[in-house]
C-alpha cells in the first residue's frame, strides 16, 4: 500500500470520539445530496445509522469484519470516506445474489467510498480503492462487492478501470465484484 496522497491523513472514526462518527455520517449524507440529489432515507442508509452505534451495532466495527476510514486535509476537513461491511448486513442483496454468494457474511461491500467535488481527479478514490481491496484481503476475504448508481457513467467507468466487473444491473442500480489476490 503506498503512503497517504500528500497532505492528507488516514482516520478511523471508530477509533476516535463519537462526534467524529457523526461529522463521517454527514459528510457521507452531504455527498449523497449534492451528487445523487436525494436525502436521507432511512431503508438506504442504515450502514450510516449504524456508524453512530455502539461498536456491536455498527456495520463498521472490526468485530463484525468492517471497517471505516476517513480522509482529512490539513484543516482537519474530510475530503474523503469509505468502508467495508459484510454483505449479510444487507439482507435482500444477499437474497439477490444467493447463488452468487452462497456466504454473504464472505463478502465484504466496498461502500461509501465518496470524494469531496473539489478534491475529485487527484486519484484519491484509487487510492481507497486500494486500501480497500488491501484490507479485504487482509481479513481473509476472496470477492469484493459493490454497486453504483447506473445513471451515473463516470462512476461506472470509474469501477471498470479498477479491475471490478459488472455482473448485474437493474432498478438503476449496476453491481459489480472483484476477485481479490489470494494467498
Amino acid at each position: 500500500m503506498t503512503d497517504v496522497p500528500l497532505g492528507l491523513r488516514l482516520t478511523r472514526p471508530l477509533e476516535e470520539a463519537a462526534d467524529r462518527r457523526a461529522e463521517a455520517r454527514r459528510f457521507c449524507l452531504d455527498v449523497i445530496k449534492a451528487f445523487y440529489g436525494f436525502d436521507y432515507r432511512q431503508d438506504w442508509h442504515a450502514d450510516l445509522d449504524s456508524l453512530v452505534a455502539d461498536d456491536e451495532a455498527c456495520w463498521f466495527s472490526a468485530a463484525n469484519r468492517g471497517v471505516f476510514w476517513v480522509l482529512r486535509d490539513d484543516w482537519d476537513r474530510i475530503v474523503a470516506t469509505a468502508a467495508l461491511y459484510t454483505l449479510d448486513r444487507k439482507p435482500g442483496l444477499a437474497k439477490a445474489f444467493a447463488n452468487r454468494y452462497p456466504d454473504a457474511g464472505e463478502i465484504p461491500q466496498l461502500a461509501r467510498v465518496y470524494v469531496a467535488a473539489e478534491r475529485r481527479g487527484q486519484g484519491i478514490g484509487g487510492w481507497l480503492s486500494d486500501l480497500a481491496e488491501a484490507e479485504a484481503v487482509r481479513l481473509g476475504f476472496r470477492t469484493l462487492y459493490l454497486h453504483a448508481s447506473a445513471e451515473t457513467p463516470a462512476t461506472l467507468a470509474f469501477w471498470r478501470s479498477r479491475g471490478f466487473a459488472e455482473f448485474a444491473n437493474g432498478d438503476g442500480t449496476a453491481h459489480f465484484d472483484k476477485r481479490l489476490p489470494w494467498g
